[in-house]
């Protein structure tokens, strides 16, 4: 029996809650599928679905193969990845999107870096705060800030990208510096647009602080510009305001109580098995301009599948 085909099936009838659904999204017959979960029922003697009207959902057993599951083919895509890495070139054409923050800052050394190490590698690049479709823009990355989105491709967690409550010193000079989390409510808190509109900031050890939404910015340009300009306080990126940190221009606000962080996560879209090698030399470069940038914590372990040669 096919444990791997087998894997999938339970972990695309527990994404998708119905048979029907996983069969679709594996591009087989719903009969199949439910052969390949009833063949791993018998193997492990245990019921791992429970069949309705309604769907299926796990049992305790199959949440436990699903999670098993879940590393087991995370591990095999990597295995695979590095395999066709081996085979495939670093010439031509990688398209990647990001979020505009990203591209401005991060991506910026890698873009030249790789230019100037791979002439032959030509990345095309869109900045764009919008999760990308891969069925609709023929995109080989995405970088996100977040795992929702589509399902199509796989997803790989980079780093936890640190959030920075700030405000500018003359503004806190005006209300009075917060003493502790409840004085927040009684400054301005300037918002990020996509965020939820909701009355409270998640903290790191998962409480919150109440705070008082004045306005609301598109871009953390303008959401930095306005704590510059005394409107109030703000939550962003580290590694994007670090240099207005050192220089005095902004202060940190309550750094005893850490905001909650962010996700960053690279989505490779399906079908890209051929570009592997140039997949791999842009995942090193970013993951190595992650490790030396400021509010970045990589995740445990990871590294590429192709090193780059050195830049000295």
């Amino acid at each position: 029996m096919d444990n791997i085909s087998g894997l999938r099936s339970l972990m695309a009838a527990a994404q998708d809650g119905s048979l029907s659904a996983a069969a679709r999204r594996l591009n087989i017959t719903q009969p199949a599928v439910s052969q390949q979960i009833a063949a791993l029922e018998q193997l492990y003697g245990v019921e791992l679905v429970v069949r309705g009207r309604n769907g299926v959902r796990l049992t305790e057993a199959g949440q436990i193969a699903a999670t098993h599951a879940e590393q087991v083919l995370a591990q095999l895509a990597q295995m695979n990845e590095a395999m066709f890495a081996l085979q495939s070139s670093e010439e031509g054409r990688l398209s990647v999107a990001c979020p505009s923050l990203i591209a401005q800052t991060v991506l910026v050394p890698v873009l030249a870096d790789l230019r100037r190490i791979y002439p032959k590698l030509r990345i095309d690049l869109k900045a764009s705060d919008q999760i990308q479709d891969f069925a609709k823009n023929p995109y080989d990355l995405e970088i996100r800030a977040c795992r929702i989105g589509p399902a199509e491709g796989s997803i790989r967690k980079l780093a936890e990208i640190e959030q920075v409550l700030i405000a500018s010193p003359a503004y806190l000079d005006r209300t009075g510096r917060p003493k502790n989390l409840d004085d927040l409510a009684k400054l301005d808190y300037v918002q990020y647009k996509d965020d939820p509109d909701e009355k409270f900031l998640p903290l790191a050890n998962g409480g919150q602080a109440p705070i008082t939404i004045a306005f609301a910015a598109q871009m953390p340009d303008l959401m930095l510009h306005a704590v510059q300009n005394q409107l109030g306080i703000a939550a962003l990126p580290r590694f994007f305001v670090h240099t207005q940190l050192e220089a005095g221009v902004i202060e940190e606000v309550l750094p005893a109580y850490p905001i909650a962080t962010k996700q960053l996560f690279l989505v490779r879209a399906p079908g890209t098995l051929g570009k592997s090698r140039r997949v791999a030399i842009f995942t090193d470069r970013l993951v190595a301009e992650l490790a030396a940038a400021p509010g970045f914590q990589l995740v445990s372990g990871l590294r590429g599948a192709i090193p780059v040669p050195s830049l000295g």
